[in-house]
């Protein structure tokens, strides 16, 4: 698919020729580099999409003719990392652009599929204002993706597919008289959330479990902590079914890729600890918790960000 463009921090450059985790990191080290926009990877049979924000990713999205979804952002590096081939390219946009694009593949629109040919697209843009629309136009061609951002009736900019500035509005109108043009109309919905956690608060997750687990089968075995380990992995997910996403193998490791808020992932995360260490407490009673506290305590700023102390039982 074609996308507006944005200004190019990368443009065309393949996979196999650059060092993806510096592409993610550069964040970290440059202030040019903490932007908002997006990653784009074109494949052979899909393109997958790395939305930015501050430099950093805070969601993910696979696309192609078939289908649009949106994926973890761990997927899409990972796949991206290990790619022999694929086009990489990086743009600064602005986050309204981001959020239409998350919301044209996670809403559903007002109406869809309209054909411009058989209106007048005067008349069509000029009701919309006089009704106050707060809202955007998808327009679709072939594969090009376009969009036209309206707020309380205003339009505040119109991205069109391939270009890497926003039209003015006088050349709108004309826009919409392309032949083989439909287009949807979304309105916005300020409760959507476009943030997903990410891989690095995945990971963090991911090791403070499998620490806990580690310590506590010292003085209790493999076998009964992997049973109450997953044990409580089936209650926590009944209220946070992300967590089914979670595996946890023999060896009492802990992975997985989720698709969640970073808060919601928080919340479920701190239930899933309080009911390991609380069942645990049966054999250990108080060491339980000393264990428990221990594995948390290395991560415990990137913790409070995420307000996770709000959510257990267990306070530090």
């Amino acid at each position: 698919m074609k996308f507006p463009k944005g200004r190019p921090i990368l443009e065309n450059t393949r996979l196999e020729f650059i060092n993806f985790d510096n592409v993610l990191s550069a964040s970290k080290r440059e202030r040019a580099h903490r932007i908002s926009g997006y990653i784009s990877i074109i494949y052979p049979d899909v393109q997958e999409l790395i939305f930015l924000k501050e430099g950093e990713p805070f969601n993910a999205a696979r696309i192609s003719m078939r289908k649009r979804e949106i994926v973890s952002i761990s997927e899409v590096v990972e796949k991206a990392k290990n790619a022999t081939s694929g086009i990489l390219s990086e743009y600064a946009t602005d986050e309204a652009l981001l959020k239409m694009i998350i919301a044209s593949i996670t809403k559903k629109p007002i109406k869809t599929n309209i054909d411009l040919s058989r209106l007048q697209p005067r008349i069509f843009i000029d009701k919309l204002k006089n009704t106050k629309f707060d809202g955007f136009i998808w327009a679709v061609s072939g594969v090009e993706e376009s969009f036209i951002n309206f707020e309380q009736g205003e339009i505040t900019g119109c991205y069109v597919a391939g270009s890497s500035k926003k039209i003015p509005e006088k050349e709108i109108i004309p826009f919409l008289m392309r032949p083989n043009l439909t287009i949807s109309i979304f309105d916005r919905d300020e409760e959507i959330e476009a943030d997903q956690a990410t891989p690095a608060q995945v990971e963090m997750f991911c090791k403070i479990f499998t620490n806990l687990l580690k310590n506590y089968a010292h003085p209790l075995g493999k076998n009964l902590v992997l049973r109450t380990a997953v044990s409580a992995r089936a209650t926590a997910k009944k209220e946070f079914p992300f967590i089914e996403n979670l595996t946890i193998n023999s060896e009492l490791n802990v992975k997985g890729k989720v698709i969640v808020e970073p808060m919601t992932f928080a919340r479920g995360m701190a239930r899933w600890f309080d009911i390991i260490y609380e069942s645990v407490a049966t054999f250990l009673g108080k060491e339980s918790e000393t264990i428990a506290k221990k594995s948390l305590n290395d991560y415990r700023f990137a913790l409070k960000a995420l307000k996770f102390f709000d959510y257990t039982k267990l306070k530090i």
